[in-house]
Order: C-alpha cells, then structure tokens, then sequence
C-alpha cells in the first residue's frame, strides 16, 4: 500500500491517496466493480484539484474577508437594485468582457458587495484581484511614472 501511495504522490495524485484506504474500504463492501470503484477515486482526485484551485485563487484575490450576497442586508440600503446584484452574480459580465464599479458614500456596502461578487467568480473559476479605488490608482500612476507598463 505504501509503494502504492508514493507513486501516487510522485504523479501528484494527492486526492486520490487520501481518499484510497476509505474507497477500498467502501468497493469492498458494497462489491463494487472496477470501472465504479475508479470513477470514486478519479472523483475524488477532481473535487481534491477543483479546492486547491479555488483555495489558490482565494489566496492571490488580496480579499480581505469572505462575505456573500445572501448576507448582505438589501433593506438597509433599500437604494440597491437586487436584481441587478443577484446578475451580476452569475459573472456573465466577465464573458462579455465588462467590468463593475461600485460607487457611493461610505457604509452603503459596496465593498461587502464586491467581494461577494467576486467569491462567485472565484467558485466559478475566475481569477480575481481585489484592489481598492485607492490602491489602484497609486499603481497606475506608480507604473506610469516609472514606465513599467500595464499588465
């Protein structure tokens, strides 16, 4: 089993290994077939693959918090369209290439809005890179005074 399991590292199949001694545990008693028993761990290794992604993304967005739409209090800003929001969730601005910009007072939530907004691009595979107003313009004006160009 260990030699098993170091190969499995050595191809960096790290969700098959953890998963391996439970799967056989489980094919051996429900008698599960070959072609069943391999979906389990090809499965496993996925959804294994499919966190590490999403936990990388998350990592390099520079989100300061974990918020979603659902907690965010539409009727104490009775101002924000929720349609509107809740379309914006599903990210089809990325695919027609538009981009979302919140501006208001502060405390209306555009920052908690943002975030939410780009933890469901982030559970839908998108990168993200979360910048206040601020920020972004120190780096603009930074690239530009120094010539680096835009990336």
């Amino acid at each position: 089993m260990n030699s098993l399991k170091n190969r499995l590292k050595d191809f960096k199949l790290s969700g098959i290994c953890n998963s391996l001694e439970e799967r056989l545990s489980l094919a051996k008693q429900k008698s599960m077939g070959y072609l069943e028993f391999l979906e389990l761990l090809v499965e496993d290794e996925y959804n294994t693959r499919k966190d590490n992604s999403y936990k990388k993304r998350f990592s390099q967005s520079k989100l300061s918090s974990y918020k979603t739409i659902e907690d965010f209090d539409f009727a104490f800003q009775p101002s924000i369209d929720k349609r509107l929001i809740n379309d914006c969730s599903t990210c089809s601005f990325i695919s027609e290439k538009r981009n979302i910009v919140f501006i208001g007072k502060p405390g209306t939530g555009k920052t908690h809005l943002a975030i939410a907004i780009s933890i469901k691009a982030l559970m839908k595979g998108f990168k993200v890179l979360f910048s206040s107003c601020s920020e972004l313009l120190y780096t603009l004006n930074r690239k530009t005074a120094f010539g680096e160009g835009y990336k």
